[in-house]
């Protein structure tokens, strides 16, 4: 991964997951924020209930995110996403994505 990791709220997935880190961002996918994934259970949850990420929700974290991994990147460790949204709620999103693009810019 290089310097140039695009970082922009759309890179701050609702799950909890860093899309700047995806080789489809922001060329062939913007993200879940902008574009519409209804197969995904965190985007239909977060627009239904109107929040920003799942770490807003009263019933964080709930079970299927619990439970997530998603099967493209099964090297997340287990609680990845939990911990990401955690990480948010302190610090806040900006501050969480400019770890992010340091974390993963040389990967």
């Amino acid at each position: 991964m290089t310097d140039d990791i695009k970082i922009d709220i759309y890179a701050a997935g609702f799950c909890g997951d860093f899309c700047g880190k995806c080789p489809n961002y922001p060329n062939d996918c913007l993200g879940c924020i902008p574009q519409d994934h209804e197969d995904c259970h965190f985007v239909r949850c977060c627009l239904d209930k109107a929040i920003e990420h799942c770490g807003l929700c009263e019933q964080f974290p709930c079970q299927k995110l619990s439970t997530f991994v998603p099967d493209d990147r099964p090297r997340c460790p287990p609680g990845y996403h939990i911990m990401n949204l955690r990480a948010r709620l302190t610090i806040g999103t900006s501050a969480w994505l400019e770890g992010q693009r340091q974390e993963w810019k040389d990967k």
